[in-house]
This record gives structure tokens, sequence and C-alpha cells, in this order.
């Protein structure tokens, strides 16, 4: 092998290690894009968790009062949130925190909100039916009875098309017909007060608030049971969204990588 045979091996194997570098520095960084907002309704603000610890930092006042419900619409970037008090759907300015009314969604109060991106629904519970909401006037349209007594909390897993709720009469976590609207047990939380529920795709991770120990909880979606991540750090932790950012697949990833490689390689 003469030297400049060597040379470019040497040359192959240094951007090779680099790319390699590269690459998993980039898997790491599009995780990191996660955010999980939560309503606090004791201070009636928007709240950051951090999904490691739990704790949650102040974003700023909604301006409105009583928002129980929060979903994340991953399509147009907007913060939903549901007010119990005036029945109204509002749009939250996720730097602000400050809410914008849409419109009144019924005659019923709606608790928990969730967003499915794939079919751009956004769903909502109240004491007894399921519904769908009208994202520009805000009107709630009944899909069913969902067949448990106090759904706080919704969720959307829109890589498996899974509506998920939070019943605190039972503490149990609950599939939902999104036809139907017909609720299905899945089994204890073990926590009594799972008001907010919102699923992160990027890691098929289900977190809720509980509103009774204050902590943030990730939830097993086979068995229900939840265990604690931490205290959120306000006494009102009702709402629960996620926005889990732009996050390629680690096969894309993966491909461009190899691709990179390969051109590299021929011009060697």
């Amino acid at each position: 092998m003469g030297d400049l045979d060597i040379f470019r091996e040497n040359k192959m194997r240094l951007l090779t290690t680099l790319i390699i570098v590269m690459l998993f520095s980039l898997q790491t960084s599009v995780f990191a894009d996660l955010t999980i907002f939560n309503s606090d309704t004791d201070s009636d603000q928007l709240i950051t968790v951090d999904p490691n610890t739990g704790l949650g930092t102040v974003v700023g006042s909604f301006g409105i009062d009583n928002i129980v419900g929060l979903a994340f619409d991953s399509n147009s970037n907007t913060l939903y949130g549901s007010v119990r008090n005036t029945k109204q759907l509002v749009t939250i300015n996720t730097a602000s925190g400050v809410a914008t009314v849409v419109g009144t969604m019924g005659n019923q109060t709606v608790f928990g909100i969730a967003f499915d991106s794939n079919s751009n629904t956004l769903y909502g519970v109240t004491s007894d039916d399921v519904i769908t909401i009208n994202t520009t006037t805000g009107a709630g349209t009944v899909l069913g009875d969902v067949g448990f007594n106090v759904v706080a909390g919704l969720a959307f897993d829109a890589n498996s098309n899974t509506l998920y709720g939070s019943d605190i009469s039972t503490d149990k976590l609950i599939t939902i017909n999104t036809t139907t609207g017909a609720g299905t047990a899945v089994g204890s939380l073990g926590f009594t007060s799972v008001q907010g529920l919102a699923f992160d795709t990027s890691t098929n991770t289900l977190y809720g608030s509980d509103v009774a120990s204050d902590k943030l909880v990730t939830i097993n979606t086979s068995t229900g049971a939840a265990t604690a991540v931490g205290d959120i750090g306000v006494t009102g932790p009702r709402g629960l969204a996620v926005d889990a950012g732009v996050v390629p697949e680690p096969s894309t990833c993966i491909l461009l990588g190899l691709g990179f490689l390969f051109a590299i390689k021929r011009k060697i």
C-alpha cells in the first residue's frame, strides 16, 4: 500500500468517525425539543414542565380563569385550551401564556381535550360525552356517551391512532372509540386525581398530571399504572399537552449518513 492509499484510508476513517458523531448529536438534539405544557388552575398560568424532573416553570398568565384542558396541534403549532366556567375553546400563546377566545363549545363543561394530528380532529370530553370540536368556531359535536362518570384528561397517540382518557371516579386509564365515544378500561392509574394527559409521539410516552399529589407522572399504556416523575411545583396542575418538536426517524438519519459516506468515498 502506497503513501497515497494510506492517506486516503486515514482520511476515510476520520470522515466516518466525524459523521457518526454528528448523527449521534443530531438524534440527541432533536429529542431535546420536547415541550410539556401544563395549565395551573390555581394561579391561572401556563406552565412548562421538565420531562425529566417534573419541575414546572411559569410562562405567563392566561388572562382567563379555569383553563382545565390543553391540547397541542402539531400541524399548525397551536396550543388549545378548554375553559371550565364559560365552556369556551381558546388558543394560547406559548411564549406569553395569553389566551384568546375562539368560541363556545356547547352547553356542557368540556374538561380534557386532545388533538389528532392525523385527521386534524380536536376531541373533548364532558361529564357524559365525547365530542369533536370545530377549531375555527369552537362548536362541539357529540360522538357518544363515554360510559365513565368523570373523565378529566384526554390524550391522542398519533402513532397508534388511540384516544386515551383518565377517569378520576375510578382512577383508571381508559381508551376511547373515536367513532362512538365509548370508553374501555385499561387499568388502575395508582394516583387518585390524574386530570391531565398528553402523549409524546417521539418517545411513545403517555404523561399525566396528578392534582392530588401535584406530580408529573408517566403512564404504562398496557396496564394503566402511573409512575411519578417529580413535583411540578404548582397546586392546580390540570391540563397537559406535549409539543414533541420535529423529530426525524432514526432510520432517516442513518440513511442520510450512509449516503453521504458513499458520496465522499467515490470522490476520494
